[in-house]
């Protein structure tokens, strides 16, 4: 009975949302290792039919996006969020589960300041040439906090 009874509170307490408190700034890396598609620099940085890498390879789903949030137990109810890609696409990564998470949009570090970072790296990439695809994959594939602490020379404020 004892048994039963922790196994209910550990499944209904697993079901919870989490508080503004508890939302990650990070992806949990048990949900979300992360998963690089490409390693190319010719694919990612190149266009097929006019269309850029991440064109060719953004196939996001619905589904996809909600069996996010609820592997995060999430529950948006009006909140800015979007369901991200660890690795993003415009830098080889895949548009998998594996490299999806929910990032929220109103405090800081959020997803603004990981756009700006995505932006920054894969234009280093694919046009100025100043970072490799796999620095630049790897940036994402680290603490991407870490990551935009050493590009802009401060956190995201």
């Amino acid at each position: 009975m004892l048994r039963l009874l922790t196994f209910l509170v550990a499944v209904s307490v697993a079901a919870i949302p989490v508080s503004a408190d508890e939302l990650p700034t990070r992806p949990n890396p048990a949900l979300t290792p992360g998963l690089v598609a490409s390693t190319d620099p010719a694919d990612v940085c190149g266009r097929v039919d006019g269309l850029t890498y991440s064109q060719r390879h953004r196939d996001t789903t619905k589904k996809m996006k909600a069996d996010t949030y609820a592997a995060y137990h999430i529950d948006k109810a009006g909140r800015d969020f979007e369901v991200d890609h660890r690795v993003p696409l415009c830098a080889g990564g895949a548009d998998d589960a594996k490299n999806l998470w929910p990032q929220e949009g109103w405090q800081h570090p959020s997803f603004h300041d990981k756009d700006r970072l995505e932006a920054f790296v894969c234009r280093a990439v694919c046009r100025t040439h100043k970072m490799t695809l796999e620095e630049g994959q790897a940036i994402f594939l680290g603490d991407w906090i870490a990551g935009f602490e050493k590009v802009y020379g401060q956190p995201p404020q």
